[in-house]
């Protein structure tokens, strides 16, 4: 198929970029449910968050002085997007870990293309060719695949809980940032946003933490919790995000939504290097699918 215009003014670099954020979302599934009997979910979000500023700050405070009166003028919805994209989203799905299974939070996740796709077209007015529909069923299919292991009756044993509910509120967050971050003002430098964003995330954390420590307390400081709050402040807060607005920025909130599909098999793939778990026949199948979804949705034009 020959790319339209619009394709071709596209880099490639921006598809590469997208891939990445799952990855490293992956990664902090699979970590945080290692830790969630070791460090509390909103303890671990604030501190990943405070983490991530720290080590922005050299990076970002320039440019936030520069486009200061920018900033002052958009103080509000950056706000909203700190508290829907840092707050919120990692308290919800961190919290959720504690009550669900990865397989469980993985499903309901596959659901956030829809949702992106949905809220842009509620928002942003962005309607949706039939390609790009049929890319979506697609790519769902692909990572449902992965989930239920090859089996579909699998689905019929999946029993909804309070986690689920958690992990779809998360991901319901994750789509209003993913939609509204097209909006983001005018000039406004990447790392001058990611780091006011990040500032109201980490701020929003307090009343919350401040209960969770009154109620469980805190957690040890182990040379195993440095690793993992590092990690978590690196690849899943600051690259990822870095690697996300930027996708979006240049693709598009429903179209960068597709990449989320991405999840359950680079999932498998970490399980494969790090625990030693099986590649089966099931993940290759359903990341095949998986992205012949992606470039049916990724490479059709917008429609007018």
């Amino acid at each position: 198929m020959p790319a339209s215009k619009e394709q071709a003014g596209i880099p490639r670099s921006a598809y590469w970029l997208a891939t990445l954020p799952p990855l490293f979302w992956s990664g902090n599934f699979l970590i945080a449910r290692l830790m969630r009997e070791t460090i509390p979910p909103v303890q671990m979000s604030f501190w990943r968050w405070s983490l991530a500023l720290l080590i922005l700050l050299p990076f970002c405070w320039r440019p936030v002085v520069d486009a200061w009166p920018r900033i002052r003028g958009n103080i509000p919805f950056l706000a909203l997007l700190g508290a829907i994209g840092v707050t919120a989203f990692n308290c919800f799905v961190y919290a959720a870990l504690h009550y669900t299974p990865v397989a469980n939070a993985a499903l309901v996740n596959s659901l956030l293309p829809v949702v992106t796709f949905l809220l842009a077209y509620l928002i942003l007015k962005q309607s949706l060719t039939r390609q790009q529909l049929a890319g979506i069923a697609l790519s769902l299919c692909g990572a449902v695949l992965v989930i239920c292991r090859g089996d579909p009756r699998m689905l019929l044993n999946v029993s909804l809980n309070r986690g689920d509910i958690l992990v779809f509120a998360g991901m319901s967050c994750w789509a209003l940032y993913t939609v509204l971050i097209r909006w983001r003002s005018a000039g406004l430098p990447a790392m001058a946003f990611l780091g006011v964003t990040v500032f109201f995330g980490a701020l929003f954390h307090l009343p919350a933490v401040a209960w969770e420590y009154a109620m469980q307390g805190g957690f040890r400081l182990t040379m195993a919790t440095a690793g993992a709050l590092v990690y978590f402040a690196l690849f899943p807060s600051i690259l990822a995000y870095v690697f996300w607005n930027r996708s979006v920025a240049v693709l598009g909130p429903g179209r960068t939504g597709m990449f989320m599909h991405l999840l359950p098999p680079t999932s498998a793939a970490l399980g494969f290097i790090v625990l030693g778990e099986q590649i089966a026949w099931f993940h290759l199948a359903g990341f095949a699918v998986i992205v012949l979804g992606i470039w049916l949705v990724t490479s059709a034009p917008r429609k007018a």
